[in-house]
């Protein structure tokens, strides 16, 4: 049985986001992320399957109240959504 945490740890520090399929789900969960903090990385989550996510999801939304959090939390809907709209990952551009 795997770790959950050290799944959420890992997936924060390395940035890897579920690929929620299509463009339009990327949009959708952008636009979530910015105007509530951790929803669009649940929607995320449970579209690529990927609890870990989830669970970065609720952790935005906890922290979304604080300003961390909401950043967080865009950042995190830009990459969904350029992981969605053509497999570009900013961090990987090394």
């Amino acid at each position: 049985m795997s770790n959950p945490c050290g799944e959420v740890w890992d997936e924060i520090v390395k940035q890897e986001v579920p690929n929620v399929g299509s463009n339009t789900w990327g949009l959708l969960c952008f636009i979530l992320n910015i105007f509530l903090p951790g929803i669009g990385s649940i929607v995320a989550g449970v579209k690529g399957d990927k609890t870990s996510t989830m669970i970065v999801g609720v952790l935005q939304f906890v922290t979304g109240w604080f300003i961390i959090g909401w950043i967080w939390s865009i950042w995190w809907g830009w990459l969904i959504y350029s992981k969605a709209s053509s497999g570009f990952n900013p961090l990987s551009q090394a």
